[in-house]
């Protein structure tokens, strides 16, 4: 499996289908555009989008990957949540954190 950054944007290509204004030619995106796509984004969105943006990953590639590769790439996103998770310290030792816990 090969990754790697594709466009000059870090977030270029992960905004998976939201639209915004295009008013640059066709097939090109103005930064205006880019802002747009980026600021209509969810907090979680813009965190998949940013850990993608870490794995040199597009949401148009992870797309394009086979089952496997797909599967391989979702399971580092798992693991760099959980990381990020565990090493944020203002939530240590607090449960519930990643999955919803009803007691």
């Amino acid at each position: 499996m090969s990754i790697s950054s594709i466009g000059s944007s870090a977030y270029a290509g992960a905004y998976g289908g939201m639209s915004a204004s295009n008013s640059s030619s066709i097939g090109e995106t103005s930064a205006k555009d880019e802002f747009l796509k980026y600021q209509a984004m969810t907090p979680a969105q813009k965190m998949r989008a940013a850990m993608l943006a870490k794995l040199g990953v597009t949401e148009e590639q992870l797309k394009a990957m086979s089952p496997e590769d797909r599967a391989k790439v979702e399971q580092k996103l798992k693991d760099m949540i959980k990381q990020q998770v565990q090493n944020d310290p203002d939530k240590k030792d607090k449960t519930g954190q990643i999955a919803d816990v009803l007691a």
